[in-house]
């Protein structure tokens, strides 16, 4: 092979050589973008979730001195066009316990809980945690309220 042919021969191997990092770079964009759009549909299928209305009773308890007191709460998880949700899972907390359920096709569910106010403590707090397929997360601090008996007025 001449001089020549060789100038040429690794000219047009050097352009080649270019324009690979750019189409590779283009396809690993386009790939890591369609990888995205597969994960986030599979990990998150609503992509507009809705808001639940969440109820719960009794909100306040009322404990006999500092002993831990088996209590049950009802909780109603609904759409907000008031249909129930079946199958949401609850988290009820707080007060050295914790409990949680699945709502049922009526939207209810019975939590049992065991609560204990310590001595010299004479008010706290529950918290609930509520989620659903395809519905907003529902969480609320301080939703129920637990009084020992000889502070209740």
């Amino acid at each position: 092979m001449n001089s020549e042919k060789k100038k040429q021969y690794f000219l047009k191997n050097e352009l080649a050589v270019l324009g690979l990092p750019m189409r590779l770079t283009i396809s690993l964009i386009i790939g890591t973008i369609v990888l995205l759009a597969i994960l986030s549909s599979i990990l998150n299928p609503c992509i507009f979730p809705q808001q639940m209305l969440v109820s719960i009773t009794p909100q306040v308890i009322i404990v006999q001195g500092s002993d831990q007191e088996n209590v049950s709460f009802t909780v109603f998880v609904q759409d907000t066009d008031g249909s129930p949700l079946s199958g949401a899972s609850v988290i009820i907390k707080g007060l050295g316990g914790a409990g949680s359920g699945f709502s049922d096709t009526t939207g209810k569910t019975i939590i049992p809980l065991r609560v204990q106010l310590e001595s010299g403590i004479y008010e706290g707090y529950l918290d609930i945690s509520v989620r659903a397929p395809c519905h907003v997360p529902f969480d609320c601090l301080a939703i129920v309220k637990v009084v020992k008996s000889e502070n209740w007025k």
